[in-house]
């Protein structure tokens, strides 16, 4: 990605981050609700955790795909991935 436009790239890096303090979180009540003699129902754990990974995904495919529309900015023949354009 141009240098320029790190800005992305670190938005992308701390948006991850806070999907992993979020699932540390929720981590976190589980295991204080367990201890309390709550039952922690298992599927919805591993709902949640395939959720939040395929929201990751999600992101950094997005961040790939605007980091080759900022490559090919101007490049004619480059069917953008988005339409709006990049900026």
């Amino acid at each position: 990605m141009p240098k320029e436009h790190h800005l992305v790239t670190h938005f992308v890096e701390h948006a991850l981050v806070s999907i992993d303090n979020l699932v540390e979180q929720q981590r976190e009540f589980n295991a204080a609700q367990a201890l309390y003699g709550d039952k922690i129902i298992g599927s919805e754990v591993r709902v949640f955790n395939e959720t939040v990974a395929q929201v990751k995904e999600a992101l950094l495919q997005t961040l790939e795909k605007t980091a080759e529309d900022l490559t090919h900015k101007g490049d004619k023949n480059w069917t953008a991935h988005f339409k709006d354009g990049v900026e």
